[in-house]
């Protein structure tokens, strides 16, 4: 799918200006949002930049602007892979193979609603960047929580506590993704209570 290169070189720059260049003419020939086109196009710069020239550009123009139109902040949308392939004239399972190799290749967290439609959460997007954070603060409180009072929560309350507000008071993410969210959270929470640890030199912030 990719051509091959050593791994050890950064890829050429007017490669990568060439590739979004060449996915601009693509997605203004299919009349895509330019909202949905210029996250789209981020996407497909990360990806060149880190893996090289496509062999099949055009499902991979698919591909990124598959991810980003499948935000969580777009459910509903019911708009499934195949239908989406077929909208772009290519096939399914070429658009599969990018999808999947973005995801991969750039850090996605995919998201499912009751139907078990994909949503991706890109990493260096807002819901990421937010719960992050969230987490971050979190796990410190309980850090110094236990410091102080020799008491300390589980990472499974914590992480429901999270996802509550993740989902009910900062609304950062519909609640129909609480459950792959919780999963999500608690990875996050096991983390950054390993990287607390190393500093605190043995102290198990979270347990």
């Amino acid at each position: 799918m990719l051509e091959s290169r050593n791994e050890s070189l950064m890829v050429n720059p007017q490669v990568v200006v060439g590739q979004v260049r060449e996915a601009h003419g693509f997605y203004s020939d299919n009349k895509v949002d330019e909202r949905y086109e210029l996250m789209a196009l981020d996407v497909l710069r990360r990806y060149v930049s880190k893996e090289g020239l496509a062999r099949e550009p055009e499902p991979l123009f698919g591909a990124a602007l598959y991810v980003v139109t499948r935000h969580p902040w777009s459910h509903p949308n019911p708009l499934t892979k195949t239908e989406f392939a077929a909208k772009l004239r290519m096939k399914e399972s070429s658009l599969e193979w990018y999808t999947e190799s973005i995801v991969d290749k750039l850090g996605f967290n995919i998201l499912h609603d009751k139907g078990q439609l994909p949503f991706y959460v890109d990493p260096d997007g807002t819901i990421a960047s937010v719960l992050n954070s969230v987490v971050r603060t979190s796990v410190s409180e309980e850090v110094v929580r236990s410091i102080v009072r020799g008491s300390v929560v589980s990472p499974r309350e914590l992480a429901e506590r999270i996802v509550d507000r993740l989902c009910s008071v900062v609304k950062i993410i519909p609640a129909v993704f609480e459950q792959d969210l919780y999963t999500l959270v608690e990875k996050r929470i096991e983390d950054e209570s390993k990287r607390l640890l190393q500093e605190l030199g043995g102290r198990r912030p979270v347990q």
